[in-house]
């Protein structure tokens, strides 16, 4: 239910739990499921809606304005959300700011304002100091804040950061997040008095749904020394390069971690169905319709599993098992796979995946 419209002397107190449940809202309805928050992908959700993003600097050469005119004509050395004459809205924001951090909390702010619908209320173009009064404006920005707080650090999805290492603080919720040590601080204070005002100790929220295998993921994932592939936590042996040395995250090395896992090696994989067997074309022949456990054009195996198969005479055989499609080695025994040892994968280092994002231009 949206809040009623009101003058400047009605409006006394920021309504905290609204702008939450709309920050929570609008992070459930934007399909992103992985952090921190993309805010730029975030605000292009909004286009169709009328929100327009412009920097100072764009907007100060189309104007034909220094700067200073552009913080005079905003009143605000951030950022403001103006409101046009067709009802559509211009989000400006300093480019010149050189701290992620400040710029997305800018950009989560102004969002804030445009969800709160805090101009229509107002009936104000922008929302400056000089034209609102004091009280009003004081609460419009704590609104504007709150949401922007739990827009890039929702308390249910810290919990979940909490819940398995027992304990948080501000450090790794920087990490985590990419908030600044005022809002990861806030973070934390908000923490620290439900624990003291309340019983609730993990916040529930249906935001989390998305979230879930990603937090999963870097909490439960470690780090191959030698390739620098992802393992899953209980893995003996490096999928990719079966060797047996790991980086593994706990609370204490887990900003460390989070660099290593951001630049994270992919390798070739191909694809397979449930039973591990080849769905896509052979690559050693082109076949594109492998079928049965063999290739019916060059007759190489075409199911990955683990070489080492459960021999009852001895206590070094596997229970084998079907791998992935990606899958080098068996991370229970070590030995090779099948689409390793026939040739379907090259060997870890002999042909590196590199994305375009990873390119250096």
């Amino acid at each position: 239910m949206i809040p009623k419209i009101f003058d400047d002397e009605e409006y006394k107190k920021a309504n905290f739990a609204y702008a939450q449940e709309l920050a929570y809202e609008v992070v459930n309805k934007s399909g992103i499921s992985s952090l921190p928050i993309n805010i730029k992908k975030l605000l292009k959700l909004y286009k169709k809606s009328g929100l327009h993003i412009v920097t100072y600097s764009s907007f100060a050469k189309r104007r034909n304005l220094s700067m200073k005119e552009v913080i005079y004509f905003t009143d605000s050395e951030d950022g403001c959300l103006w409101k046009r004459s067709d009802d559509t809205y211009i989000l400006l924001y300093n480019d010149t700011k050189t701290y992620r951090p400040t710029v997305r909390f800018t950009l989560a702010h102004e969002l804030g304002h445009f969800i709160l619908k805090h101009h229509d209320k107002t009936n104000k173009e922008i929302l400056t100091r000089g034209g609102l009064s004091k009280s009003t404006h004081t609460h419009l920005e704590m609104e504007a804040n709150y949401f922007a707080k739990r827009l890039l650090a929702p308390i249910p999805l810290v919990d979940l950061y909490t819940k398995a290492w027992s304990k948080n603080d501000d450090e790794h919720l920087r990490k985590i997040f990419d908030i600044s040590y005022p809002v990861s601080e806030s973070v934390i204070k908000a923490l620290i008095n439900r624990h003291k005002n309340t019983s609730v100790i993990l916040e529930s929220h249906e935001m989390v749904n998305n979230f879930r295998n990603f937090i999963n993921e870097d909490i439960s994932i470690k780090v191959c020394d030698n390739c620098n592939s992802a393992q899953g936590i209980t893995e003996k042996f490096c999928k990719v390069c079966g060797e047996h040395s790991f980086f593994v995250p706990n609370f204490d090395n887990f900003i460390k971690f989070k660099d290593r896992k951001n630049n994270l090696m992919k390798y070739t994989e191909l694809k397979v169905n449930e039973n591990g067997r080849l769905a896509c074309p052979c690559p050693i022949c082109g076949n594109e319709d492998p079928i049965n456990r063999y290739c019916s054009v060059c007759g190489v195996f075409i199911v990955n599993e683990c070489t080492n198969i459960d021999d009852p005479f001895s206590e070094d055989g596997c229970e084998g098992g079907i791998l992935k499609g990606g899958d080098r080695y068996c991370s229970k025994c070590g030995s090779v796979s099948t689409f390793y040892k026939y040739g379907l994968l090259k060997s870890w280092d002999f042909n590196l995946e590199i994305s375009d994002e990873d390119l250096p231009f």
